[in-house]
């Protein structure tokens, strides 16, 4: 049995997806007998979320100081001293989305965002492409479930990741409410979401509209929408996977990069930054035919596959071995 540390972002600003792509990682290693302990920022709604899923952690920012077999770091930019020094003590160390020097020193880098094209030059193991997009296990069922989309859109997801800091949810829902105002719409509010008040208002104001705080059965849940409003982050490759079409507002400009790429291939529709997004749009998303979406669906679903997750597992364990 090997001693497995992770070390993630997690904040209001930074939001949960760091987290939530490790846990589904922790889970499966701890299913395969190994010893998984979270080390976090001191943020209630990232140990809320490891207490649910019966996952071990502490609060911690000292690397240094955690004794384990390796290290998985999900916090980016990481620097080459702060690598080299964890690796004098001989533990292996992976790094997520890490664009600092320190991802010239690590064991093994992964990171979906980025093509082929960039491993040019790198002197380290890489998982580049959307082969390891991170996504919990029912989304590799949901891939290979058939999507029929009707002539109007019935069903509408709104959901903007675990915190939600710009206040999208709210915003977005009374503009589409008043556009349309008999459409159904389900707020999906993450465990860091300070708007509970004003979505629960929508949900009691709006029949067809539902709120849903928190939920273990994401797959599903953008499956049964016929489209989605979310962010650049782990959502948008959620819905590819399932083929649920995605129309995203960014938070962050590196969301922007992943809507960019993701536009770019057909699977969604960038409508820009959380603070000048083309609300001018959302008629027009409104009435979008079915061939449009089922054009949307198919090339998402065709760049996702929902197997990334047990891919990385893969590849850790065989580190562990060397």
């Amino acid at each position: 049995m090997a001693k497995i540390a992770i070390f993630c972002k997690a904040s209001f600003s930074h939001g949960m997806g760091h987290l939530v792509r490790q846990s589904h990682i922790a889970k499966i290693l701890r299913n395969r007998g190994n010893e998984i302990t979270f080390f976090t920022p001191d943020y209630s709604p990232a140990q809320l979320w490891l207490d649910q899923w019966g996952l071990s952690h502490q609060t911690s920012n000292d690397v240094k100081q955690v004794s384990s077999d390796l290290i998985i770091l999900d916090v980016q930019d990481t620097s080459a001293a702060f690598i080299k020094n964890l690796r004098q003590d001989k533990k292996a160390v992976v790094s997520f989305e890490d664009l600092g020097e320190g991802r010239n020193h690590v064991d093994l880098l992964v990171d979906c965002n980025l093509g082929e094209e960039k491993l040019a030059g790198l002197p380290v193991q890489t998982l580049f492409g959307y082969n390891y997009a991170v996504l919990a296990e029912e989304f590799e069922a949901y891939h290979s479930k058939p999507r029929v989309f009707k002539n109007t859109i019935n069903s509408v997801l709104v959901t903007f990741g675990g915190t939600d800091p710009h206040s999208l949810t709210p915003t977005l829902a009374e503009k589409l409410l008043h556009i349309q105002p008999g459409l159904s719409i389900t707020l999906l509010a993450g465990p860091g979401n300070e708007n509970i008040p004003a979505l629960k208002y929508l949900a009691n104001k709006h029949e067809k509209v539902k709120l849903m705080e928190s939920t273990s059965e994401m797959a599903q849940t953008l499956f049964a929408h016929d489209i989605v409003f979310c962010a650049g982050g782990v959502t948008l490759h959620e819905s590819m996977a399932v083929g649920t079409p995605a129309f995203v507002i960014n938070q962050v400009q590196h969301q922007a990069d992943k809507a960019n790429r993701a536009e770019k291939q057909g699977a969604a529709l960038n409508l820009g930054m959380a603070d000048s997004w083309a609300d001018n749009r959302l008629p027009e998303i409104l009435q979008s035919n079915p061939k449009i979406l089922e054009k949307m669906s198919q090339a998402g679903k065709s760049m996702i596959d929902g197997k990334g997750l047990k891919r990385i597992v893969d590849a850790i364990e065989e580190l562990l071995k060397l």
